[in-house]
């Protein structure tokens, strides 16, 4: 596909939010950044195919070009969903410092050794 359609994609999705900032659903960013690194693999397969490919986009290779484009695309989506997502100062706390009375807590993984490594 071409890149404009992911650009747009990203765009549609962007305006969701904005419309309703109670509506952000990062799954949806997640499942465009998979589709866009699924043609980010063929792209790179067509591209490395080209005789005057050499990992720089160029107007010779017009896949490198495209490539290069959704290679920032997912950044810049990557970037988005980062900013977007609300901040939980209970969740950040709980991934600092774990609840030892929850069930799913894992005590090796704070033992000492675990954290400073072995004698």
């Amino acid at each position: 596909m071409k890149a404009e359609y992911y650009i747009d994609s990203f765009k549609e999705l962007k305006e969701k939010v904005k419309e309703d900032e109670n509506n952000f659903d990062e799954r949806e960013f997640y499942f465009l950044i998979e589709e866009i690194e699924a043609e980010n693999h063929y792209l790179f397969e067509q591209a490395e195919k080209h005789p005057k490919y050499n990992f720089e986009p160029t107007q010779e290779v017009p896949e490198s070009i495209t490539l290069d484009a959704l290679e920032k695309l997912v950044i810049k989506i990557k970037k988005f969903i980062k900013k977007s997502q609300p901040f939980d100062p209970e969740e950040e706390l709980d991934r600092m410092f774990p609840d030892r009375h929850n069930e799913d807590f894992d005590e090796d993984s704070m033992s000492y050794d675990s954290v400073f490594g072995g004698d």
